[in-house]
């Protein structure tokens, strides 16, 4: 036992000072980007949360802000509030320790599914996972993301285990995803797999009363976080959804995608002809404008169902098996070598080989079959609820990084148990040799 946590202890010591001492480097060298893409939409609010309390587009004149939801710009609201409002480097270095409270419960789920000994390697294998470091260093949801959907598979996995189920645990895990679509919006619609799970879980030796009291107890904190937040986007901007994000992504990606496989324009240049042919949101409201994009970009794709698909799966692909090289370019390794981005995607590969490995013998086994379903599905639901143009080319491996984690701890078994495998083999070789001799 002391030697198995002095192990943990120095995996997460050298994950956290690693991860820092890139993150400074960073800092030092003027690469953290606050100024591009996504992260501005996120630290504008958080800015103003931080030195006015209120959650808005810092625009002119500032507006309620409906694109993003509060989760990720709270977050780094508070690390302002403690370092200094514009400390980005705080940011990334608070970011550094999460993805190390994130190998932590990779750890104690691991253990929990199997034995301490995948555990440690599940700890380890996301400590080297190159994703994480990265985006650790980034301003952008995918640490803390990645860290909420742990805690929420390390919670739903000891709820769907029980043979009894009990309201605390479930409420538990409403808290949890209630929080994680707060910071991304794409689990909005999970607790309806966590629902059917309960139902096939339970419905042969629990009563439907019981059932009943545990599904409320699950959904009364979304109820409450996620739907008053809608109440709140509905009061503030006119519109029930959780995020104008979905009606964006909906009509300038997805819908984009069909109008340049259609028409032979890139995907950038169909997106700007539906934003002009859309036009300006003038003095609508910001709800009913995105409310009306949602509902164009839905009568595209309704009416162009067969390259909606293609486009998803064409997302799909880039999402598991896009492979970057940002980590040489900060450190001034350019031009990066073909050698490594191949043995990228190589060591890619045999991640993915072991990860179902890991999958085969969970199945084999048949224990703890719909715990394992809840964790397994809610990398699926991301990876499949995300697939679209919008995943297209390196923004793919953006929204593959919350849920590795997760893969990695069927990765760890499926890599434990071949060793294991391998070993026994070698010993029984050896033993017949040396009963022949």
């Amino acid at each position: 036992m002391r030697s198995r946590r002095l192990v943990l202890a120095a995996i997460l010591v050298c994950c956290v000072v690693g991860r820092g001492a890139y993150a400074l480097h960073l800092a030092h060298t003027g690469e953290i980007v606050a100024e591009r893409g996504d992260t501005p939409t996120y630290l504008g609010p958080a800015r103003e949360l931080a030195e006015h309390g209120r959650f808005q587009d810092p625009g002119t004149p500032p507006t309620p802000e409906f694109i993003r939801t509060p989760g990720y710009p709270a977050f780094v609201a508070v690390v302002y509030r403690v370092f200094g409002v514009g400390d980005n480097t705080a940011v990334v270095l608070v970011q550094v320790l999460l993805s190390g409270a994130s190998v932590l419960l990779a750890y104690l789920l691991a253990t929990r599914m199997w034995s301490a000994p995948v555990g440690l390697l599940a700890a380890l294998f996301t400590a080297l996972e190159p994703l994480q470091n990265a985006t650790s260093a980034t301003l952008l949801t995918e640490t803390l993301s990645a860290f909420v959907l742990l805690a929420a598979a390390l919670v739903g996995f000891d709820a769907l285990r029980d043979d009894e189920p009990r309201a605390l645990p479930w409420a538990l895990l409403g808290l949890v995803l209630a929080v994680a679509t707060l910071v991304r919006p794409i689990t909005y619609y999970l607790p309806v797999l966590v629902l059917l799970l309960l139902v096939a879980r339970y419905a042969r030796r629990v009563a439907w009363g019981e059932i009943a009291k545990v599904a409320v107890a699950f959904l009364l904190p979304i109820v409450v976080l996620v739907g008053g937040w809608q109440l709140r986007n509905h009061e503030r901007v006119d519109s029930w959804r959780v995020s104008g994000i979905e009606g964006k992504n909906l009509y300038q990606y997805r819908a984009a995608g069909v109008v340049a496989a259609n028409s032979g324009m890139t995907l950038l240049e169909a997106k700007d002809k539906l934003v002009a042919d859309f036009g300006p949101r003038g003095t609508e409201s910001e709800g009913s404008y995105y409310d009306r994009m949602h509902r164009a970009g839905v009568r595209i794709l309704r009416d162009h169902p067969v390259q909606a698909l293609e486009d998803s799966l064409q997302g799909l692909r880039s999402e598991l098996f896009a492979v970057r090289s940002k980590f040489f370019e900060y450190l001034g390794v350019q031009p990066v070598p073909d050698a490594v981005v191949y043995g990228a995607l190589a060591g890619l590969l045999v991640f993915y080989a072991a990860c179902l490995y890991g999958i085969a013998l969970v199945i084999r086994e048949r224990r703890n079959l719909y715990a394992h379903a809840f964790v397994l599905g809610i990398a699926v639901y991301v990876l499949l609820v995300s697939a679209g143009p919008e995943a297209f080319g390196g923004r793919g491996e953006r929204f593959r990084a919350p849920i590795v984690p997760i893969l990695v701890l069927y990765a760890a078994y499926g890599a434990y148990a071949a060793w294991q495998r391998f070993e026994r083999t070698r010993l029984n070789r050896r033993a017949r040799q040396a009963s022949i001799a």
